[in-house]
This record gives C-alpha cells, structure tokens and sequence, in this order.
C-alpha cells in the first residue's frame, strides 16, 4: 500500500526529517553542462512565475520515500526537493524562526554535504546580505572547509544558489508567497512506500536501470579478467584477496561503506598513473585495457603491505586520501606511498619513514590545490621513484627535485644534510618539525641559526624554534593579535596579497590563498627576528607580549599606532583576511576580502573607538569602493583624516578645525569633547 498527499517542502519538514540516503547520487542541478544549465533555467524560471502568480501553482510531480519513525528518506524526487530546500534557504534568510526547520534536510551521502547544508542554513543571513554572490561569499566564510569544493553535492549548489539568488532577488516578501497557505505555488505529489523493503531495494525497484548504483564488483570482475589477460603471475592470490584480507582491511577501516572505500582506492590510484581524470564516478566508463602490469603490482604490494602493518604511516597516509574530505595533497601522500612500495616490492628496507617524511614536508607546504600543482607533484615523486631506497642521502648532495615549493626544496637539502652530519641536529630537527602548526616548516630558525650559511650553530636554532613553537598552538597563534600588535612595534610586518597587505591569518593553510602567520615566521625576516631576539624563555610569553606594546614608541601619525593602541580594530576586519590597503597615503581597513563594499580609514576608526569611551556618539559615511570619501559624523560635524591630520568641517564644509600636533587622535577628541 502506499500513501499520497499534495505536499509543500515546509509541510514535509514539519513532519519529517528529510535525510537523502547513501544510494542516491549527489545533487546535480547546479552541473555546468549545457543539458544541466537548460534544465535549470526552465526549473527556476517557471517556479518564479508561480510564485509571481503569473501561471497556476507549479506541481513538481511525484516524490517517494520511504518513512521510518520521524524520518523521511526520499528515494525519488531528491533533485527537486534540494533545490525546493536551497530556495528555502534564500527565501528565508532573515528569518531566524525557520532555521530548526530548515535543520531537518540533510544528506547522508557524505558527512561532507551534510555539514556543508548544516552551516549553510546557520549561516544563511550572512551569505544573502553580502555583497558577493552567494559562492563567494560561502567560500570565503571562516566556517568553510577548503576541501569542500571537492564534493560533488557541494559545488552544484553553490551553483544553484548563485542562480536561485539572481533569478529571485526582485520578488517582494518571497517568504510568505511561499509559506501562504491561501494559494500555495509550487507543491509536490507526497507517496509514502513503505511495503517495498529496504532503502536500497526500493531504489533499485524504482530505478529504470533495475540494478545498484554501487559497481564495486564489476569492478572485481573487470580487474581479474583484465590480469588474467596480462597473465600476470599472482592471479589467483589477487583474486583471494580480493575477498579475503583486502577486504577486511578495507571493513575494518570503513565498515559503513567499505565498498566505496574500496573502490576510491583504484580511483586515486588510477588518478595518480594518470590513466583517469576524476577518482568520481568513472567505473562505468572506464577503459580497462588502459591497465597495465605496474597498476597491478602497485596494488599487490600497497595492500598486502597496509595488511601487515595496520599502524604505520603509509597506511593514514593512504586511507586519508580515500576520505570524503580528501585534498589533492592526500592524493599526492596516497602517490608517495604506493611508488615506494612498487619500487621496493613491498618491503621497508627502513628507508620508508625518511622518504614519506621529506615528502610530506615537501607536499603540506607547497600549495597543491587545483590539478596543475598536484600533476606536477606526482610528477615530481616520479622523478624521485629511483632514490627510493635512500632519498635523504639523495636531498643531502642537492639532488635535482622538481614539483613542490623551490623554498621547501632547500630546506630539505639542508635538513637532510644536518640529519647525516649529527645525531644531535637529527634529534633536534624531528623535534621541530613535530609542531603541528607549522608541519615540518621550520626553515626560519635553521636561518637565523645560520645553517643557510656555512657553520650553523644547533643550539641556536633550538632557541628560536623553542621561541617560535611557544607563540602557537595547533592551529592557531596562542596570543592572538596580541602578537600581532607586539610585532607591529618592530615595523610594517604585513605580506602583500594582491592590492592589498595582509596582518596574516591565524589557521596555516591560508584559505582564501590569504598568507598566514606560518608564511610569516616561515619567511625569517628582520622583524620577526627582532621580536625573537627581544623575547626570554624563562619569563611567560604573554607577560612580555604585553611589555612591548605597553612601552612601544611608534610615531603617533603613524598607522600601526592605532592597531597597536586600539586592538578592537582587528574585529573590524574578516578573520579569514585581516586585510589593509594604502590608497592616496591613507591606510584603509578592508571588512572582507576586497575593498569593493565599505572601507574605514584606520585613523577615523580609532577616533570613533576612542569617541565611544568618551560616551560621544558617531557614525562613519562615505561611499563604496576604493576611492570614495570616508568621515565620521559626530552631531553637525564631519571628520576626515587627510594626510596625517584631522580635519573637522560643519554642515556648510567650512573647515572649523585642524589638527597640527604629532598627536592628532588625542588633539581632535580633545576639540570634540570641548565643543560637544
């Protein structure tokens, strides 16, 4: 038996959790092939004119599920329901009362999509009230995982909600056209089938194809076949394995979905031989005939090797990157792990550890985001594959080394030399680069130690890197821009990021290509040096932080006075980039990631954070963009920071104070509290 009503997506939630199942494929409206594009343009344009009331209610046809307990699982209808869900989101931006609502739609596909839809729906107002477009502004949000823009689900609705968000935005009152219970535009035909069996056999049922989604053993079959025609010479052992122990590796680390694991394995692996060019969805059109001898013993050695040795490195390494968060640096550690093990047939002759550690030195600090990077390490690994069985006395005579950062290269030429000279400078160098935060990047205190010169000196390098170490956490500087102001006493510390300077982001691997606080203490400059160099191990570091700013002497005209003086400023700009720009010798505060929406003067800004302890009211005007006027309007007066002074005009412009002192904040709020 089965249930029918008329349904709307807000009915459906107030009855249901609405949990798209594991079986499903991901959401695919937002693709970017021309089918897609046409179907969503229709979808989007006729739901609009339903909402409008220019056509009649718009009926999204049949959606079926199946219902256990408050849940409901949508076996068919999926597609429509997410994009009903991501107007939804939009409709309802500013509209905190729906949000447990909106809470109850959640995919189980992939953890990923499922916390993605989660901090989409908390953080929707945000999202709809920038500037940016939607995309934008979701991947340049604090809560925005970079790994994310890997999910399939995940970038089709960034997709749709772009377009949701153009095609909507001239509709008045969006939310209650869509919560009317008077003329209900856009519904949908609920059928409730809970007489057909389990999730996956429904699906199966009511999938045309009339078979699972999952080709995990046409998989096993293609690849014995293939073997068996290369006559290779382990068949019947691959075979076994297949379904003997591989198969419990693989359950024991993914009991849920071993299969997928499993197959995500060849994915990567195939991916990195280059003989497939996305690890998704690629085993019903795959060319098997590309297959070759050394896929096979790259498999027979990698597995039977992860087998062995359930607790070494090699095996996170590989099962990290057959995660549904992987990153092209797992898929380039998952590279280094299997050519060494090809290379050496399975066998850790004990240079195992030291290849997997320089190379994942090599791979976590060089910026591997995007498909050139990661080709051009693989490469670079392959270029390598020959000194496997001893790559630190390889990096130690400078050996050639292509496809990672040049900067990284020579550290680990240096490293790799002090590692042989010395069983001191070994133990010391594995000690630091055991520091999670800089993840084996620890080139400034080898350079201050002048091991970059001839004669370094260990011991000093243990003093700088146990001072850098002490200043951050695992993800994070301890004492957040207390450190910052501490270093903008020693000078212009801030690294350029396009037009702009950066104060450098706290988490170290700089999302939105931002540098952070790792590049800056990874860069062995002057001022970090000195901030070092003034520092003691043998006081607490917060207490001496607080010392240097407190007995700083910057020029009060000078605009690091007013971060160092007033450290509610940092709160006026977007953590993910603590960005500045100098336009016409003034230096602006950038809210967000570029200076197209509104900017502050950070002169004007410390006057109002120093006007507000007066208990005087003020409030900044100006114009958008890079070059428009910035003042503060306090009563009938408007201050403006010209050239290192304020000036103080009234309602007819005429200028009713300057100030000329090398003081000019504690001039001007002085004139201010006397006038007002």
């Amino acid at each position: 038996m089965s249930e029918k009503t008329i349904e709307t997506l807000l009915d459906l939630l107030d009855k249901y959790e609405v949990e798209v199942p594991i079986v499903q494929r991901d959401y695919v409206q937002g693709r970017q092939d021309d089918h897609t594009k046409m179907v969503r343009f229709n979808l989007l344009k006729d739901m609009k004119s339903a909402i409008q009331g220019k056509t009649p209610p718009l009926d999204l046809s049949f959606v079926y599920g199946k219902v256990e307990g408050n849940d409901f699982i949508p076996l068919d209808g999926q597609q429509r329901l997410t994009t009903l869900f991501l107007l939804h989101i939009y409709a309802f931006y500013d509209d905190d009362s729906h949000t447990n609502l909106l809470l109850k739609f959640t995919y189980k596909t992939r953890k990923s999509s499922r916390d993605f839809l989660k901090e989409l729906t908390k953080n929707r107002t945000a999202i709809f009230t920038s500037v940016l477009l939607p995309s934008d502004e979701i991947e340049d949000s604090e809560w925005f995982v970079s790994t994310w823009k890997y999910d399939p689900t995940i970038q089709s609705a960034l997709v749709m909600l772009d377009e949701i968000k153009e095609t909507f935005s001239d509709i008045k009152n969006l939310a209650e056209k869509l919560s009317s219970s008077e003329c209900v535009p856009l519904t949908f035909k609920f059928l409730k089938m809970n007489d057909l069996g389990m999730e996956d056999s429904l699906y199966i049922k009511l999938n045309a194809r009339g078979k699972p989604l999952t080709p995990f053993e046409n998989l096993k079959a293609q690849l014995i076949d293939r073997q068996e025609k290369l006559k290779l010479p382990f068949v019947t052992e691959v075979e076994q394995n297949f379904d003997g122990i591989w198969t419990d590796l693989f359950w024991l680390n993914s009991k849920e979905n071993f299969d997928i694991t499993y197959l995500t394995f060849f994915g990567v692996l195939f991916m990195n031989k280059e003989i497939i060019k996305n690890d998704a969805n690629w085993a019903n059109t795959f060319d098997y005939q590309k297959i070759d001898a050394e896929v096979f013993e790259t498999v027979y050695y990698t597995l039977n090797f992860l087998c062995e040795n359930k607790d070494s490195i090699a095996h996170r390494f590989i099962f990290n990157a057959l995660s549904d968060s992987r990153t092209y640096s797992d898929r380039v550690l998952f590279h280094a792990v299997t050519t060494y093990l090809y290379m050496s047939k399975g066998i850790d002759n004990g240079s195992l550890t030291q290849w997997l550690r320089i190379i994942n030195n090599l791979t976590i600090n060089t910026r591997i985001d995007d498909l050139d990077p990661y080709h051009r390490a693989a490469e670079g690994i392959n270029k390598l594959a020959d000194n496997w069985a001893d790559l630190i006395l390889y990096f130690s005579k400078d050996g050639l080394v292509s496809g990672f950062l040049q900067e990284q290269i020579e550290e680990e030429q240096i490293k790799a030399r002090m590692i042989l000279q010395s069983k001191n400078f070994a133990e010391a160098i594995y000690k630091a680069e055991e520091h999670p935060y800089f993840n084996g990047q620890i080139r400034s205190a080898l350079y201050y130690a002048k091991f970059y010169e001839s004669g370094g000196d260990i011991e000093v390098f243990k003093e700088y890197w146990n001072k850098i170490s002490a200043l951050f956490d695992k993800t994070e500087p301890k004492h957040g821009h207390l450190l910052r102001r501490a270093l903008l006493t020693f000078g212009d510390y801030t690294l350029p990021v396009s037009a702009y300077k950066t104060l450098c982001v706290d988490r170290p691997d700089e999302p939105a290509r931002t540098p952070s606080m790792k590049r800056l203490f990874s860069n062995h400059g002057t001022i970090v040096r000195k901030l070092l160099d003034t520092l003691s191990l043998s006081e607490d570091i917060k207490v001496q932080l607080d010392r240097i700013v407190s007995s700083s002497t910057i020029q009060r005209t000078d605009w690091r006075y007013c971060l160092v003086t007033f450290p509610k400023l940092f709160t006026w700009m977007s953590a993910s980039h603590l960005r500045l720009r100098e336009v016409s010798e003034e230096m602006l505060i950038i809210p967000n990631k570029s200076s197209n929406g509104f900017n502050y003067e950070i002169f004007i800004a410390a006057l109002n954070e120093v006007l507000k302890q007066h208990g005087i009211e003020s409030t900044f005007e100006g114009y958008l963009g890079t070059w428009g006027d910035r003042y503060l309007s306090v009563g009938e007066w408007y201050v403006q920071f010209e050239k290192g002074h304020f000036i103080v005009r009234d309602s007819d412009e005429a200028i009713v104070f300057e100030s000329t002192s090398d003081d000019p904040i504690t001039e001007v709020t002085g004139y201010i509290r006397q006038h007002i």
